[in-house]
């Protein structure tokens, strides 16, 4: 961020800390090695009990397997930090590089969109799994429900890559200087990688999105906070 003033540094300084708490809690609600993005793209009923009983069910007790406390966590940490944390991150950056707020005060707000809309589609995600799950437990879960999961997740990730490329080209727009440009790079990268690992199911795609989002956030995050006032 090029020109950032001193409260919107203090908003990242915030935003950075409940990002490092949820990705925290995200990562301590889930067993070693499993996450819920199979689940979100699994398009079957059968196949997301696949997952839920091969992945989820590690080391529950007997008694709780049924209830998938560990998910149910997982998605609730996703719901209230995670989300917060990765949308404030995406519309501060949009903001401060984006167009003039005296010249295009609408289009700075429409630029923010993707981002906020990306974090909704999660929201509805994570509540529709926990429906899943409840459905499961009543053995009447069907293909229409893991197929409304999968289609919140394929909005979700499309519009969070589409979030990011507002982010790279704004940054290269606002700022000329190798290491922005780097940033923009990965974060373009990221935003493509997204939404085609989305649609086409290659979760190793989204991983590589997700990799160079953190990527290009971050660096983004290490410019400002050095930045000199």
């Amino acid at each position: 961020m090029n020109a950032i003033g001193s409260r919107q540094r203090r908003v990242l300084r915030w935003i950075l800390v409940l990002a490092g708490v949820a990705l925290l809690a995200v990562s301590l609600t889930q067993p070693w090695g499993v996450s819920a993005l199979p689940l979100e793209l699994a398009h079957t009923a059968a196949r997301f009990r696949q997952l839920l009983l091969d992945g989820w069910s590690a080391g529950e007790p007997a008694a709780s397997i049924t209830g998938f406390p560990r998910l149910r966590a997982n998605l609730l940490a996703d719901s209230l930090l995670l989300v917060p944390a990765y949308v404030a991150l995406l519309v501060l950056c949009t903001l401060v590089y984006g167009p003039s707020p005296q010249r295009h005060p609408s289009l700075r707000q429409l630029l923010c969109v993707p981002a906020v809309v990306a974090g909704l589609f999660d929201i509805a995600e994570n509540s529709m799994t926990g429906r899943a799950l409840d459905e499961l437990m009543r053995a009447s879960l069907t293909d229409a429900t893991v197929a409304d999961i999968t289609l919140a997740s394929e909005l979700k990730w499309t519009m969070l890559g589409v979030a990011l490329l507002v982010v790279a080209w704004r940054c290269r727009v606002a700022v000329r200087a190798p290491w922005h440009a780097v940033a923009a790079a990965a974060c373009a990268l990221g935003g493509v990688a997204m939404a085609a690992g989305a649609w086409s199911a290659l979760l190793p795609a989204i991983h590589v999105g997700v990799g160079a989002m953190l990527v290009g956030l971050g660096l983004l995050a290490r410019l400002a906070l050095r930045a000199p006032t």
